[in-house]
């Protein structure tokens, strides 16, 4: 078996152990009624947020690339990013829009540069989520159970270090410049593109980064908060904005987009705004469905992609 299906097969199978732990515990018919009678006009509103967003981080990747000194149009990032979103949704990884999306970038930029910035962007996008939360937890803290202020205090404080050593360690931990020499090729070719791409980006651009971050997290709680309205579930704002970075960490485990991490976690998550599990299951699944529903734009601007790189290549 080739490294490759050793790694899908691992995040299947932490997918259906994931849904089988919950929908064991969870009535399926439960579920399926509460989606059945959600609101549509809140469902059609989270699809208009998932769109907004994609927008904002394809106006985060040109700053990124603007700050190496490359040159790309925004109309190619963006419809990168929908491709990107889609494939993301479709395949069996989170990360795997943004394979694709360093793979078409190469075609215009170095392969070094892709790679970079679109690391850049990911991380930042984190790094941004993990400050939100935390500031609405200093600033909000009667919001969340005191048991979810520890936990989830203690998760985003540490990603946040981790996130910001990413962006920045190597300016303060020379050791940092040999570490791509020492780890295996797997973790070390993309470590020395993305100290390559942050060496070229000023620090002013990195901060403008995180910044742009922040107002697309701030669509993505909206999101969220569309998607608990549609189901009729009284959750504040405030309280998902200290649930959303967890769930969006379920993405970095492996599984199928973190279908069945995001579903075990929920109802712990989510207990503290009053969800029994069934609702915390229903809404995170509900979100899946929605995501997916506004991602499938991005397969006819792909196939519009494909056509005009095949036009491209007979003219030639």
């Amino acid at each position: 078996m080739t490294k490759q299906r050793a790694i899908t097969l691992l995040k299947v199978s932490v997918t259906l152990i994931g849904l089988v732990l919950v929908l064991t515990q969870v009535p399926i018919g439960e579920i399926v009624d509460e989606i059945r009678h959600a609101r549509i006009a809140g469902l059609l509103l989270a699809v208009v947020f998932i769109v907004i967003g994609l927008v904002i981080r394809a106006v985060r990747w040109s700053i990124l690339l603007q700050g190496v000194g490359t040159k790309v149009s925004f109309g190619r990032l963006l419809q990168l990013y929908f491709v990107g979103a889609f494939f993301n949704g479709f395949l069996p990884s989170g990360f795997g829009g943004d394979a694709l999306r360093i793979v078409e970038l190469s075609q215009d930029v170095p392969q070094e540069t892709a790679t970079g910035t679109v690391l850049v962007d990911r991380i930042s996008g984190l790094v941004a989520l993990f400050i939100m939360a935390l500031i609405v937890i200093a600033v909000a803290p009667d919001v969340f159970p005191t048991d979810f202020l520890l936990r989830v205090g203690l998760i985003c404080a540490g990603g946040l270090i981790i996130g910001i050593l990413a962006l920045g360690g190597w300016r303060w931990f020379p050791f940092i410049d040999k570490l791509p020499e020492r780890l295996p090729g797997m973790l070390g070719r993309p470590l020395a593109k993305l100290l390559a791409a942050l060496k070229m980006l000023s620090l002013t651009t990195v901060i403008q980064s995180v910044i742009i971050s922040m107002i697309f997290n701030f669509s993505l709680v909206a999101m969220w908060q569309a998607v608990s309205w549609a189901l009729r579930y009284d959750i504040s704002y405030l309280y998902l904005t200290g649930v959303v970075p967890i769930m969006s960490i379920a993405l970095l485990v492996p599984s199928v987009g973190g279908l069945g991490v995001r579903e075990v976690i929920a109802p712990l998550l989510l207990a503290g705004a009053g969800l029994e599990p069934a609702e915390a299951v229903t809404l995170s699944l509900t979100i899946l469905v929605v995501k997916r529903i506004a991602e499938l734009s991005g397969a006819p601007v792909y196939l519009y992609s494909q056509r005009n790189a095949r036009h491209r290549l007979q003219e030639r």
